[in-house]
């Protein structure tokens, strides 16, 4: 049994159904291949491409057929999907950045077209979808970022609070939190202090490597986006970043551990 990650798809289905088939996890009629393995989706389905629900859809559809066999087909909650939901709960209503919630997911990369595709099963399948997920000697996360650290410090700390925002209709506290998950590079933005952060964090919450995606991968070290095939490792190994910009050109990969 092996686990498998795939980074931030954004909206990118024939780069997803391409990389499931090259390896092996699905064939080409969406069918799951994979057995008894794992695969994790790292977050951010949504925006900037405009097949985001069609990614969910094939998610969801995934989960449901490898159980059957005795595998897994998880996914990760990313800043992307938290502003979708923060669109669809609160649409036209504004947000203290004097747009309404609507304008400020578009403003992310939000399709708007895709709003009318998003059903009550898209939205509650979202809003369970866990944060953070300690898998073996693995920390599995979205972003990049210390945001985790202010929700909580446990795995079930900071995803029970992210289910409870998603319950609230609490303008201020969704805002604060959208801003504070976009936050990038915390773990490569300084040598030392990234290191010394990703080592923090590991211990709060009881893992030896972080796996993340958020940051292009071509973005966090001036690699070209079509010549990233491959995960990033760094921080001291510490951490590990799959997201190889499929919306920036890049052909993406899937990381094995």
């Amino acid at each position: 049994m092996a686990h498998f990650v795939i980074g931030d798809l954004h909206g990118y289905l024939s780069d997803f159904r391409r990389l499931l088939v090259e390896n092996q996890l699905c064939d080409d009629r969406d069918q799951w291949i994979g057995g008894q393995n794992n695969l994790w989706m790292i977050g951010d389905f949504f925006d900037r491409g405009d097949e985001g629900v069609a990614c969910v859809d094939l998610i969801m559809d995934l989960q449901r057929q490898a159980a059957a066999v005795g595998g897994s087909v998880q996914g990760l909650l990313g800043n992307h999907e938290l502003m979708v939901l923060a669109a669809y709960k609160f649409g036209h209503q504004p947000a203290s950045t004097g747009q309404s919630f609507l304008q400020l997911w578009q403003r992310w990369g939000g399709v708007i077209d895709e709003m009318a595709r998003l059903t009550p099963a898209h939205v509650a399948w979202l809003e369970r979808l866990p944060a953070m997920q300690r898998v073996e000697n693995r920390l599995l996360v979205h972003a990049d970022s210390m945001f985790y650290v202010e929700q909580g410090r446990s795995v079930e700390a900071v995803n029970d609070n992210l289910f409870a925002l998603t319950q609230s209709d609490d303008h201020d506290r969704w805002l604060s939190v959208l801003r504070a998950f976009s936050e990038r590079q915390a773990f490569s933005g300084l040598l030392m202090t990234g290191a010394q952060r990703a080592k923090q964090m590991l211990r709060y919450f009881g893992a030896e490597q972080l796996i993340h995606g958020h940051t292009p991968i071509s973005e966090a070290n001036g690699t070209l986006p079509e010549d990233v095939l491959e995960a990033w490792v760094y921080a001291d190994e510490q951490c590990v970043n799959v997201d190889g910009g499929l919306y920036l050109g890049g052909p993406g990969f899937v990381y094995r551990f």
